[in-house]
């Protein structure tokens, strides 16, 4: 459920917001009357009168939130109290109320309006807690019959995982949860809300007031919210960073292009972390992922089976998940080969960096008869197929030494200058990156080289990712 927030100085302005917006949009609304000026101390009579008698034009959540709890409300909390009250009798579809507020209170309020469904409310600012199960216990003994909704503060994608896996949880056993992890790690809780729990999304009906918060617009059409339960199959990237990654864009696409009940998120996730995420994801259903750095030779212990080329290059790039567990393969070599021209037998290709990406470009490489040289900050690091790198330090010697193809697999944020690359007019020059800004180009494309940046190996090996997963690719049936 698509719930448009609304949050003005004054209950006119919200009102008039309302009015002008296309309530098609949004299956809900959600009146920050804290922020309102009209029901703060005072004479709350002809402001309530007003939404007494305003036709709203779809269900209403009441919100009054106190400043603990995130909100604008500066009076009292008896005066906030009786103001609650007053906001019950007008039997709006939801009221929301916070776990903190006395249980007699809590009961007194809904006695006014039994029909009103109520949003028991906890606020975490700070923190994922280490237990969100002790959270939710400690607010069922509180109230029943109502709606929990925890928010809490996401610092990582692990968080966000925490949080999908326990309302996933909860919904198996009829617990109506809603759960928010708040910040940008926890943007996966708002796009997977209709999966994980009772449904409830909530977006601002303006401009953002909050990282991690999107707008209605790009979880209808990016994401397909409004389409999405519980039965949705759910696909994900991990990695660190991911913000610059355009697989949620390919992948959501292709998933309205062939109308199958799919979504793909991104998760934050670092090295470290991904021995814990991996039995998170499983545990809230996530069918298949893809991973990018730092995690691609992280995953390959983890793995509960690999396929020959993940095995071989020894990183892996996508996982699909099994009744086993988690098989994984690499996607990355064949999908960043499909840029270079087909024929590479006896053709000399450089490469700068060993990581993940590289080996898996390496071992396709050398499959198809190129010469390769591996230029890499860690000397003598062995690549499939034999391959031994060289330090980047002894570039130089390119000068003399023709080649048809030279690849950048480095790290974006790599501590490295490409000024010093003797670059070869009439070569081909790829940066596997894409999306930003490449230096790596820019002094290639000046030397004369004809230049060619990683989208097309993204496409590529997204290709080749969504037939390993089975999901069809533009329209049709699976990558052949």
């Amino acid at each position: 459920m698509l719930v448009g927030v609304i949050r003005k100085k004054t209950l006119a302005e919200a009102l008039h917001l309302v009015a002008g917006l296309d309530a098609s949009l949004y299956d809900c609304l959600e009146l920050r009357l804290d922020a309102c000026a009209d029901f703060g101390a005072g004479d709350r009579a002809p402001a309530l009168e007003r939404l007494r008698s305003c036709r709203l034009p779809l269900p209403a959540i009441f919100t009054l939130r106190r400043p603990e709890e995130g909100g604008d409300y500066r009076g009292s909390e008896e005066d906030r109290l009786a103001c609650l009250a007053s906001l019950m009798r007008l039997k709006p579809a939801y009221m929301d109320i916070e776990a903190s507020v006395p249980p007699e209170r809590i009961a007194a309020i809904r006695a006014l309006s039994p029909e009103t469904v109520v949003l028991l409310s906890r606020h975490d600012f700070e923190k994922t807690p280490e237990s969100l199960q002790a959270v939710l216990d400690s607010m069922r003994e509180r109230a029943g019959g109502v709606i929990h909704k925890i928010a809490v503060r996401a610092r990582s994608g692990l968080d966000a995982l925490r949080m999908l896996a326990f309302c996933r949880e909860q919904s198996r056993r009829k617990v109506p949860l809603i759960g928010i992890s708040m910040g940008k790690d926890g943007e996966s809780t708002r796009i997977l809300a209709p999966v994980a729990h009772t449904g409830f999304c909530y977006c601002p009906v303006e401009e953002a007031s909050a990282p991690g918060q999107l707008d209605v617009l790009t979880l209808r059409n990016r994401y397909q919210a409004h389409r999405l339960n519980q039965d949705t199959a759910v696909y994900g990237l991990l990695g660190d960073p991911v913000e610059q990654s355009a697989g949620h864009v390919y992948h959501n696409e292709q998933n309205m292009l062939a109308g199958i009940n799919a979504v793909y998120v991104k998760w934050r996730i670092a090295g470290e972390e991904l021995g814990e995420a991996l039995p998170l994801l499983a545990a809230f259903g996530v069918r298949g992922l893809s991973l990018t750095m730092p995690l691609k030779e992280a995953a390959l212990p983890l793995a509960d089976c690999l396929e020959e080329a993940a095995a071989a290059i020894g990183a892996v790039n996508t996982l699909r998940a099994e009744e086993g567990g988690w098989r994984g393969t690499n996607t990355d070599g064949q999908g960043a080969l499909e840029s270079l021209p087909p024929d590479l037998a006896g053709k000399k290709l450089v490469m700068l960096g060993a990581g993940g990406a590289a080996r898996a470009v390496a071992r396709e490489a050398a499959r198809r008869g190129a010469e390769l040289l591996v230029y890499n900050r860690s000397r003598n690091k062995e690549l499939p197929g034999g391959v031994t790198t060289r330090p980047l330090s002894s570039l130089e010697e390119l000068k003399d030494m023709p080649y048809a193809v030279i690849i950048n697999a480095l790290p974006f944020d790599a501590d490295f200058s490409f000024a010093g690359i003797p670059f070869q007019p009439g070569s081909l020059a790829l940066d596997l990156s894409y999306g930003r800004k490449s230096v790596f180009l820019e002094l290639a494309g000046a030397a004369g080289c004809r230049v060619l940046d990683g989208a097309g190996m993204f496409r590529g090996q997204a290709r080749l990712q969504r037939k390993f997963w089975g999901l069809p690719v533009d329209g049709g049936g699976p990558v052949p």
